[in-house]
C-alpha cells in the first residue's frame, strides 16, 4: 500500500507506504493503520499483539482503533493529545479484558506519529518496544526507547554498550497497553520541526529485531520511495531464514516539499 497526503495549505507532503507480514508464525497479532483529518492532521499508529498472551491480535486492533478514532473526533495536535490517544487505547482494551478469561491478560505495545503538516511538525508517542524511527540526511536523527526490562538493565549499567538485540529476555516488557505495567507510555514533549528529506519509520519488534540501524540506512539510501524502502527491508530479513520469525509491520513515511506535486 503506498499513499500521499497533499494539500495547496501544507509545507509539506508525505508519501506513506505500509507493511504486515506473520513470519512464520500462524496468525499476525499486529495491526496498524492511518488517519488524514485534513488541515486538522495525519496520524499513524502500529500495534503488536504481546507473545505469549491470549487475544494478542484483539487487543492490537482495539488499540490502534481506540488511537485512531480518538484523532478523527479529536485531532488535538500536543502532547497532552497523544497521551489521550493512548489512554484511551489502555481503557478499550481494559473494558474487553474481563469479557472472558482469555482476554484477561491480552496486551499490546503501541507507537503512533502525528503531523502537522501545515506547521511543519511531528510528535509521537509509544509504550513497549515498537518503535519510532525519525531519520534526516538518510541516517537515524532520533529513534524512541524500548520499555522493557532489558532498557532497564541498560539505565543501571548491568550491561553496558550492548545492543538490546543480543541480549536475553530482550523481550521482557516493563509497559504496554493492557498490561501490568512498571513504565507509563512516553510523549514526545514537545514537537519537532520537520525538513523535506525527513523519512520516518515505525516498526513492530519482529522487523527491528533483524535489521540494525545502519541496514536502515542502507535500504534508504537504495530507495526511491517508501514502498521501495520497506521492500528492502523485507528482503534484508527474509534472508537471514529465520525458522521462527515473528510477525513484521512498518509503515514508512516520507517527507517532501509541497511544490514538488505527485
Amino acid at each position: 500500500m503506498i499513499a500521499h497526503v497533499v494539500g495547496d495549505q501544507y509545507r509539506f507532503r508525505l508519501t506513506a507506504a505500509s507493511l504486515s507480514d506473520r513470519g512464520s508464525r500462524a496468525t499476525n497479532d499486529d495491526f496498524l493503520g492511518m488517519v488524514d483529518v485534513g488541515g486538522r492532521g495525519f496520524c499513524c499508529a502500529l500495534a503488536d499483539g504481546a507473545g505469549g498472551h491470549g487475544h494478542g491480535g484483539l487487543a492490537a486492533r482495539l488499540t490502534v482503533n481506540a488511537v485512531l478514532d480518538g484523532f478523527r473526533h479529536n485531532p488535538l495536535f500536543a502532547p497532552a493529545g497523544l497521551a489521550s490517544l493512548i489512554s484511551l487505547a489502555e481503557h478499550t482494551v481494559a473494558v474487553e479484558q474481563p469479557v472472558s478469561v482469555s482476554r484477561r491478560h491480552m496486551s499490546a505495545t503501541v507507537v503512533l506519529l502525528c503531523l502537522d503538516l501545515a506547521k511543519g511538525r511531528a510528535l509521537w508517542a509509544h509504550w513497549g518496544d515498537s518503535r519510532l524511527y525519525w531519520f534526516r540526511d538518510q541516517r537515524v536523527h532520533r529513534m524512541t526507547e524500548d520499555h522493557s526490562v532489558v532498557q532497564q538493565l541498560l539505565h543501571a549499567g548491568v550491561y553496558r554498550n550492548e545492543d538490546p538485540r543480543d541480549l536475553p529476555n530482550r523481550s521482557v516488557l516493563a509497559g504496554a497497553v493492557g498490561a501490568e505495567s512498571q513504565i507509563p507510555p512516553t510523549v514526545l514533549s514537545k514537537a519537532v520541526d520537520l525538513v523535506a528529506g525527513d523519512a520516518f519509520l515505525l516498526c513492530s519488534d519482529g522487523l527491528w529485531e533483524g535489521i540494525h540501524e545502519d541496514d536502515m540506512e542502507e535500504a534508504l539510501r537504495l530507495s526511491q520511495n517508501p514502498e521501495d524502502w520497506l521492500e528492502h527491508m523485507e528482503t534484508t530479513l527474509r534472508a537471514q531464514g529465520k525458522p521462527h520469525q515473528d510477525n513484521f509491520s512498518a509503515f514508512a513515511i516520507w517527507v517532501s516539499p509541497s511544490e514538488d506535486g505527485l
